[in-house]
This record gives structure tokens, C-alpha cells and sequence, in this order.
């Protein structure tokens, strides 16, 4: 894989809406507030990270697509506007990455069916899919070019990075935007608990544009994105250790910058956004010439990238 370039990135983040905000957060190790909320027929709270609202409101909130839209679906909106900056020019193709996808509204589309179906809300329903927010953002940013939505654990951004850069290759896009988020709502936080205690459930969006030409916004090229490392469920912590050292081990070698985004929390597929670009961020700060990440997924599957790093910084 060569020739496919980093050329915007974005965050929306508990630390607040903007990249800057996310990187200046784990640089400094200042982890942003955790909320309680309330799981029904529970005494006792959930604790979660939430993203904070935006101030001041964005231009695209006024757009009708947007004012009923899921928080998943802003915050994806969000993180993509970064991305994009004035980037302009030939089909932009679209990857939204998720894992739990619009819990949100599901949860309150089928509490209102279980109540009471003869009054739920139609408009509800919608936003129940996991491509609503691909659709949205696809409505707002004006482009009919390829949109996909993939599903998957924590490294599903990973496989989108390599999905898009296939079209870009293939020359199906010009510009493809590659987007992942979540959102928190009981039903996921208490699930997480379940397999997780110490895990905290955070939301947020992360997007990165990827480009076939470097652009003066240029700030990585991406070098490879390895194939899945597949680890058994049975006696789980070797097996997923040794699947990360099968994937670090099919990485460039060399001097790279790596950094661990888990102190804001557990976002799934957004987490790895973060941990890409504070990777990126921990190279550029150590003058290291590329960047890697590698992810172990809750599918039993591991994958891993590397980014070599460009002259510019990142916007």
C-alpha cells in the first residue's frame, strides 16, 4: 500500500469538540469528568464518559438531516467537518465505522413499541440503523460518491482505513472520508461491565481524510494496514498477546511513535481514531519517522497499521 495520504483529521472527545482538545488531553494525562447515569431497576449508577455540547453550536445543526439526528450522528458530523477543513475537489467516498452503532435511539424506539406500539414515535425509527449516520453525513456534506458502513469490534477503523484505500487505488474516489463513532447509553455500559468491571464507556467520533495526492494539509502516508491476527477465546490473555506480537512483528521496522488512548475510556471503535492520531502526534513529537498502532479486538482478532510520518503538521 503506497501512494495514499492523511490530509485531515478531526475529534470529538469527552476532553471537547476538536482534535486539539483530544491530543492536548493525553499529552497531559487530564482525564476529563466521568457522569453517572441510571440503568432502570438498578440502585446504583453507571459511571461514563460523555462528550460535552459544542460551544458555539455548528453551522451543519441547523441542517434538517442533523436536527433530529442521534448524538452517534453529531458526533460523527463533527469530527468529519475537521477532517474535511476546505478540502475540495472530485468524489468524496465515505467509511463510517462503528460497533455498537445507535444504541440511543433504539433503546428508546423499543421501550415506546414494549409501552404502548400504537403511540411510538415513527420518527424514532430511523435513526435505529447502523447506516443512519453515514446517510446523514453523506446528506449534509452534499456527495453521492461510495458510502459504506461497517460494523465490527475495535479495530473495525482499521479495516476501513484499508477499505478506502482500495477505492482511492481503484480510482472510484477522489477523496474518501473514513469516520468512526459511538455513543453511551445504559444498555452498552451495562453490558461492558459485564465482561469489563474496571472499563469505563466513553463516546465520541474520530475521521481522518485520506487522499491520493499529498496536499499541502498532508500530515502521514499510509504504509500498511496488516491482515487480522486471529486468537482463540480459550485461555484468552496469551493468546491475544501473542496475536499483538504476530501483528507488531509484520510492521515496518524502525523507530515509531506510539501512544495508548485508554485513559478516556473505552470507545470502541472511536478509541482507535484516538489512538491513531496520538500516535501520529507522539512521532511528530519525537521526530520519529513513522507511527504504528496495533489493536486487539473483542472478536478475537488482532490488526495493526503504520503511518509514515510528513513534513507538515497536523491541522
Amino acid at each position: 500500500m503506497s501512494g495514499v495520504f492523511l490530509s485531515g483529521s478531526g475529534a470529538v472527545s469527552p476532553a471537547g469538540w476538536g482534535q486539539e482538545k483530544l491530543l492536548v488531553a493525553l499529552r497531559g494525562g487530564v482525564l476529563p469528568t466521568s457522569q453517572t447515569i441510571e440503568r432502570p431497576g438498578w440502585t446504583r449508577a453507571l459511571t461514563v464518559r460523555r462528550v460535552p455540547a459544542p460551544n458555539p453550536r455548528p453551522a451543519w445543526a441547523a441542517h434538517a438531516r442533523m436536527r433530529r439526528a442521534a448524538a452517534i450522528s453529531q458526533f460523527a458530523m463533527g469530527a468529519s467537518e475537521e477532517a474535511l477543513g476546505a478540502s475540495t475537489g472530485g468524489p468524496l467516498g465515505i467509511v463510517y465505522c462503528t460497533t455498537c452503532g445507535c444504541v440511543n435511539y433504539s433503546r428508546r424506539f423499543y421501550d415506546e413499541v414494549l409501552r404502548d406500539p400504537t403511540v411510538a414515535s415513527p420518527l424514532l425509527f430511523p435513526e435505529t440503523v447502523f447506516n443512519a449516520p453515514a446517510s446523514h453525513l453523506s446528506a449534509v456534506l452534499g456527495t453521492a460518491a461510495v458510502n459504506y458502513t461497517l460494523v465490527g469490534d475495535t479495530g473495525v477503523f482499521l479495516h476501513g482505513l484499508a477499505l478506502a484505500a482500495g477505492w482511492l487505488e481503484a480510482g472510484r474516489v477522489h477523496r474518501c472520508l473514513v469516520v468512526a463513532a459511538e455513543e453511551v447509553d445504559w444498555i452498552i455500559a451495562d453490558a461492558l461491565r459485564h465482561f469489563r468491571k474496571s472499563a469505563m464507556l466513553t463516546e465520541g467520533a474520530g475521521a481522518v481524510l485520506l487522499t491520493r495526492e499529498r496536499t499541502g494539509s498532508t500530515f502521514a502516508e499510509l504504509e500498511c494496514v496488516t491482515d487480522p491476527v486471529l486468537f482463540a477465546k480459550s485461555d484468552r490473555r496469551s493468546q491475544r498477546a501473542d496475536a499483538l506480537r504476530r501483528v507488531a512483528s509484520t510492521l515496518p521496522a524502525g523507530l515509531a511513535g506510539t501512544a495508548d488512548a485508554s485513559c478516556m475510556g473505552e470507545g470502541f471503535s472511536a478509541s482507535t481514531v484516538w489512538q491513531v492520531l496520538a500516535a501520529i502526534d507522539d512521532a511528530r513529537q519525537h521526530r520519529l519517522p513513522r507511527a504504528t498502532v496495533c489493536v486487539p479486538g473483542a472478536y478475537q482478532e488482532a490488526i495493526g497499521a503504520s503511518f509514515a510520518i510528513q513534513p507538515a503538521a497536523i491541522p
